[in-house]
């Protein structure tokens, strides 16, 4: 066995390098994971706001129509009173269901604090090895 002394800088270097290309590997699948899961978690709310932005759309453009028609033939209120009622009410409720699913898209954590932690962990573990 060689001695400490007269290790090159080579033998030193290279386990501690091994270690460190291990542990990148390592937090890199890591991230990839948390990254995942944040996005899993966030699909549903996007598709729900997707969904309440064309429901609200199509809503307000052809179902608007029929009951525009339909209140303006029962109540015989002027036309455009019955226009602004029916969008009103259409258009209330599209931007209710934006701003629920706005409410959960909000709350899904994209901050990939488990990686975070552990590389934390290891540059610490990493600086008291080097010391």
């Amino acid at each position: 066995m060689v001695s400490k002394e007269r290790q090159s800088l080579g033998e030193i270097v290279e386990p501690l390098a091994s270690d460190v290309g291990k542990i990148a590997s390592l937090h890199g699948e890591l991230l990839r994971s948390e990254v995942k899961q944040s996005i899993d978690e966030a699909l549903p709310a996007l598709v729900s706001v997707g969904a309440g932005v064309g429901l609200a759309f199509a809503g307000g453009l052809l179902g608007s129509l029929a009951l525009v028609h339909g209140l303006h033939r029962s109540s015989r209120l002027p036309i455009w009173s019955c226009y602004g009622l029916v969008g009103g009410v259409l258009g209330f409720t599209g931007v209710e269901l934006m701003r629920m699913q706005g409410r959960r898209l909000s709350a899904a954590n994209f901050i990939p604090h488990e990686t975070l932690a552990a590389l934390k962990e290891d540059i610490q573990w990493v600086t008291g090895k080097t010391k």
